[in-house]
């Protein structure tokens, strides 16, 4: 299995490095699906990093936290929501794709998807560290960030052109899609904080 995992992984960096050949990397069936969900259990560790690091800094479009949110509280309510997201993210696909002509791509996209995650993390998480928002470099701190994330949006687009084989404005309104459920996740959590 953990051959598979770090195949996996490098499949996922081939996707960055736009490698026609990507899929190859992957285990396309439906065990490797249901596999492929290991990946929240890598990441998860990473984004209670991520939390902790970001916690009373209010970046993107939460809601403010008050000084009364500790930090475990916080960081709970962000990872359970976190987590939700990672899981209706695949479900709410299942009528998207069959809505979009799709279905025969489902699974190697989740699986593809789910991957792609760890590697997200793997830049963005350096990023976080090396700018804390609340750094005394601040804007400049955030402008990178804004950087990091971009690039992790068009990698969410070839990750959705390889794992779909769409077409390009589908390819976008997948990764819109995703994201919106990402903020609207995020400002659920943000409501309980």
């Amino acid at each position: 299995m953990l051959l598979e995992f770090t195949r996996s992984i490098h499949g996922a960096w081939r996707i960055a490095r736009m490698d026609p050949d990507a899929l190859n990397y992957f285990n396309l069936t439906i065990d490797g699906f249901w596999r492929s969900f290991m990946a929240l259990l890598i990441v998860a560790p990473f984004y209670v990093v991520f939390l902790v690091l970001n916690h009373g800094n209010q970046p993107g479009l939460e809601l403010p936290t008050g000084p009364f949110v500790s930090t475990e509280y916080y960081v709970g309510v962000k990872l359970i929501a976190f987590t939700i997201g990672w899981l209706m993210f695949p479900l709410l696909m299942v009528p998207l794709s069959r809505l979009l002509d799709l279905s025969q791509n489902y699974v190697q996209y989740i699986i593809v998807y789910n991957w792609s995650n760890v590697l997200v993390m793997a830049v963005i998480l350096p990023m976080v560290l090396l700018f804390p928002p609340a750094s005394p470099a601040g804007e400049s701190a955030k402008l990178i960030l804004m950087a990091a994330q971009i690039t992790m949006l068009f990698y969410g687009y070839l990750v959705a052109r390889i794992g779909l084989q769409c077409k390009t404005l589908t390819a976008i309104g997948i990764v819109v899609f995703d994201l919106l459920l990402s903020l609207l996740m995020s400002l659920m959590a943000g409501r309980l904080l």
